[in-house]
């Protein structure tokens, strides 16, 4: 009888999800713009929010509890601790600056300030990551609620339908539906399972009593620095830069209302995070005294919400739960389509397709882009892994040339092309190496040891050999109303001048 309140109240939960879509599909998709980016209307706290539930997905909430109960120590914080951290910085740099541009994906800004080969060499790593992402989505979201339905349906069977359900939303609303479902799933998802980590420790006598209790099974399961130094400074340096050009979050700050409104709603984001870390490493430590012998450390979590909360709290929390695996994909599902849609069909096989026609393309590559990340995940599992490449590639290449656009006017086009076709190189042949030799980090080093430091020295250095290309950086910064990439353009141009020889037409 349980699970069968349980599963009623996710039905429900799930067709509320399903309005909110429709809801915005009433309300009409006027362009691009409006499907990709919310018409670039967001408020801060819809950011806030709407990007936590994306950035926290099936690695922060089921993974996390899971990595603490493998490892039986919550040194798994390092992995999202730091990348949560690094939002903070993602607002002091790009906060005020993404709002105030007018495109719809990163490619497409690197095409501004630099050329088109800038942008067509970084559109394939960008959808080898979402396609990637996506696969490792519909599996996760299939774990949990084939558990829900207790097995009734299986892994495959639930993927299929949570993916259905994903893409019905995004396709009827757009940005501004996965930003409000996004935005639900967040409170319910932050409350909720905060209430399972406090009545959990409850439930082993509280928290003196839990802690006790843990440590017996795992005398090291609260040490924070059980973990080497080494491995804590590998976090900070991989995925810091990570999140710099991670499209399916910065898209969520380019659809803020205002430079405020983006550099506070992602700030608050990072705060929301660093809030919630400690639940699923609460949850995860709980269970190595509550399920010692479970098979499947995933469903920790969801086990622990149907053992000791109300079976109406249960059912909200496991829909919520499950709706946090698909927050992450209806985002790069979106994310990835705009790629597609933007850097692909209207660039070079339509470029004078109207409104109507980018809206109907986009929501056709929604649809078409789930069915085939859903096919490879399911049909040939393991090619996820041979393709997850094109998240450190990103790192390794887009990265410098990415930043670089709003605060280096100096910058060529050569050097953009050049850092990112061999930054991404080297990192994906040191990633190829290292898979056939059996290990994430060949000879000790992450791939983006071996191609950012390139990436870098390519950047700056083919830049000072060439003549400068400050009329780019300036149309740049005025058609994105970038004020002080103006002004240091402007000053640069100035000093340029100042420091030319003087002309026979000078001196006479």
């Amino acid at each position: 009888m349980v699970r069968e309140i349980i599963a009623g109240i996710v039905i429900v939960y799930i067709l509320g999800m399903l309005g909110i879509g429709y809801y915005f599909h009433q309300k009409g998709i006027a362009d691009l713009e409006d499907f990709f980016l919310a018409g670039k209307g967001a408020p801060w706290y819809l950011i806030a929010l709407s990007f936590f539930a994306t950035a926290i997905g099936a690695g922060g909430t089921i993974g996390l509890s899971a990595s603490t109960f493998e490892a039986e120590s919550i040194t798994a914080f390092w992995s999202y601790g730091i990348a949560i951290f690094s939002f903070f910085i993602v607002a002091f740099l790009l906060g005020h600056k993404l709002p105030k541009t007018r495109n719809i994906t990163l490619p497409s800004m690197l095409e501004d300030r630099y050329d088109e080969k800038t942008r067509a060499a970084a559109v394939p790593f960008y959808l080898l990551r979402f396609i990637s992402t996506l696969g490792a989505q519909w599996l996760a979201a299939g774990t949990i609620i084939s558990f829900l339905f207790a097995d009734a349906i299986t892994v495959t069977e639930a993927a299929i339908i949570g993916a259905i359900i994903i893409t019905a939303y995004t396709v009827m609303g757009g940005m501004s539906a996965v930003m409000w479902t996004d935005f639900i799933q967040g409170c319910i998802l932050f409350v909720g399972l905060w209430l399972l980590a406090i009545i959990g420790m409850m439930n082993l006598g509280g928290f003196s009593s839990a802690t006790s209790q843990v440590t017996d099974v795992a005398p090291q399961a609260f040490d924070l620095f059980a973990m080497k130094w080494t491995l804590i400074a590998g976090y900070v340096v991989t995925l810091v830069p990570t999140m710099l050009v991670r499209q399916g979050y910065l898209q969520r700050i380019m659809s803020a209302k205002s430079p405020r409104d983006g550099f506070v709603g992602t700030t608050l984001n990072g705060i929301i995070g660093l809030a919630f870390i400690p639940v699923p490493l609460i949850i995860g430590a709980i269970g190595l005294v509550m399920y010692a012998d479970i098979q499947n450390p995933q469903l920790i979590m969801p086990q622990m919400a149907m053992d000791i909360l109300p079976d109406w709290l249960a059912g909200v929390v496991l829909a919520a739960l499950a709706a946090a695996i698909m927050s992450s994909g209806d985002s790069f599902l979106l994310s990835g389509s705009s790629n597609v849609v933007d850097d692909i069909y209207i660039r070079y096989l339509n470029p004078e397709a109207g409104r109507d026609e980018q809206t109907r393309i986009s929501q056709i590559t929604v649809v078409g882009l789930m069915i085939f990340s859903l096919g490879l995940a399911l049909v040939v599992p393991g090619i996820i892994d041979l393709i997850v490449f094109g998240a450190v590639a990103l790192t390794g290449g887009v990265l410098v040339p990415w930043l670089a656009t709003f605060y280096w006017p100096r910058g060529t086009s050569d050097a953009a092309f050049w850092s990112l076709i061999v930054g991404a190189g080297l990192t994906v042949a040191w990633w190829w190496i290292g898979y056939f030799a059996g290990t994430s980090e060949y000879m000790g080093l992450h791939p983006v040891f071996i191609g950012l430091p390139m990436s870098i020295l390519l950047f700056f250095g083919i830049s000072l050999m060439q003549e400068p290309e400050y009329e780019k950086a300036l149309a740049t910064a005025r058609k994105h109303n970038l004020e002080d990439l103006e002004r240091k353009t402007k000053r640069a141009m100035n000093q340029g001048e100042q420091r030319k020889p003087p002309t026979i037409e000078d001196t006479d």
